[in-house]
């Protein structure tokens, strides 16, 4: 059985560690350690790689270790390498379409503007899930894209990052065990719900 690729994406450089943009290499650090798992550096696919298994599957938890914009360069052969299926492929990045720790899946859908999703699909093509973990829009549309996603995270974003942790390694977990529909269709609704809640809370 094929094991199932989780790759986290983000910038490499301590400089970076703690900027919007990294929001997938935080999570899925955090799912390593929860697995208690040890990352490896394979230098051959300029990535950083934990073998793991949860809900039964044989997982491979993968950060490449190369910029943003270059995030599928080594991607598709390590995938191959390991023969995971690239629709399985899960790929964890920070969305700034919605408020700070809102999360949306999809799957086989285009790059939204998300350079390192842009690179991947030039590599591997669309058909892989999407976890796309919210830090933000940004607070002036004069400000520039790239500013923002670089700009680290307030102290009350990253707390609330922490607290919603659980929710986000659950999530995760529900798209293993019951596969990427119906973990859309329970995120996807209960995040509309809460943004409906909150607009009618601030009125």
């Amino acid at each position: 059985v094929s094991p199932i690729a989780i790759v986290g994406l983000g910038n490499p450089g301590s400089e970076y560690s703690g900027t919007r943009h990294n929001a997938g290499y935080w999570l899925l650090n955090g799912f390593a350690r929860k697995l208690d798992v040890a990352w490896k550096d394979k230098p051959r696919f300029h990535s950083k790689v934990a073998i793991a298994s949860s809900s039964g599957k044989s997982l491979i938890l993968v950060k490449p270790d190369n910029f943003m914009n270059c995030s599928g360069e080594y991607l598709k052969p390590l995938l191959d390498y390991h023969k995971c299926i690239h629709s399985e492929t899960i790929v964890i990045h920070d969305d700034t379409a919605f408020a700070t720790g809102q999360i949306r899946l999809s799957h086989n859908r285009g790059h939204g503007g998300h350079n390192g999703v842009k690179d991947i699909i030039r590599a591997i093509g669309s058909d892989f899930i999407r976890f796309r973990l919210g830090v933000g829009v940004k607070k002036d549309s004069r400000m520039d894209l790239a500013d923002h996603v670089l700009s680290r995270l307030t102290i009350q974003e990253a707390r609330l990052l922490e607290e919603k942790t659980d929710f986000f390694l659950c999530t995760l977990r529900e798209v293993l065990d019951k596969g990427c529909v119906h973990a859309m269709n329970s995120v996807n609704q209960t995040s509309k719900e809460r943004i409906k809640l909150d607009e009618q809370t601030k009125l």
